[in-house]
């Protein structure tokens, strides 16, 4: 049953990022499943109950991201920040035969908000987690002396994950390999880091 359940929901996140939450329909997930549709109403009551599993699967994944993370080292930590984030996230968008499913991702983002109101306020929750580990990181790297800059350590945290929004979003709409998306963002990066090193 477990794995039926799986099934729904992996087959579920493929059409989704195909197409929109909106365009897919039951039947075409029970047709895409192979079970009946008695089966997919004995996991989900609706498309809609199916949806926000799907996210809160990914929050999920998200709300423990940084747990693995090195926070002795600003340099170690945003190294294994992005061999982390392009090995298990962006392997599922970029270089694939469906250059918009990448795309489709953000958009599914923007629909949940509109069907669950409370998602924005996990989103925001999200963020915070996001932000508190790179402050916290940043202020042990300016505490240690690993960094020197004038800049305050909210403004770096900031830096860091607002350019790495961005990368991800300009590595899945030109449909970067791994290694092309992992060259530009150490790039990057490692020059920001050169600046936060110096005392001006």
């Amino acid at each position: 049953m477990t794995d039926t359940r799986e099934r729904i929901v992996e087959i579920a996140v493929k059409l989704f990022m195909q197409k929109s939450f909106k365009e897919v329909t039951i039947k075409e997930i029970v047709e895409k499943t192979g079970v009946s549709q008695g089966a997919f109403f004995h996991y989900f009551k609706t498309k809609e109950d199916l949806f926000l599993e799907i996210i809160g699967n990914v929050l999920s994944s998200a709300d423990g991201y940084y747990d693995s993370l090195t926070k002795d080292s600003l340099q170690q930590f945003y190294s294994q920040y992005i061999h982390t984030f392009l090995g298990n996230f962006l392997p599922e968008f970029i270089s694939t035969e469906d250059g918009d499913s990448g795309m489709n991702y953000f958009a599914l983002y923007f629909e949940a908000i509109k069907i669950f109101p409370d998602f924005k306020h996990k989103i925001a929750d999200i963020h915070e987690i996001e932000f508190n580990n790179w402050k916290s990181v940043v202020s042990k790297a300016r505490a240690n002396g690993e960094i020197s800059t004038v800049m305050k350590d909210e403004e770096i945290a900031k830096m860091f994950i607002n350019s790495g929004d961005g990368l991800a979003l300009h590595s899945i709409y030109m449909g970067y390999s791994k290694e092309d998306a992992t060259n530009k963002w150490i790039a990057l990066w490692d020059s920001f880091y050169e600046v936060l090193k110096s005392k001006n």
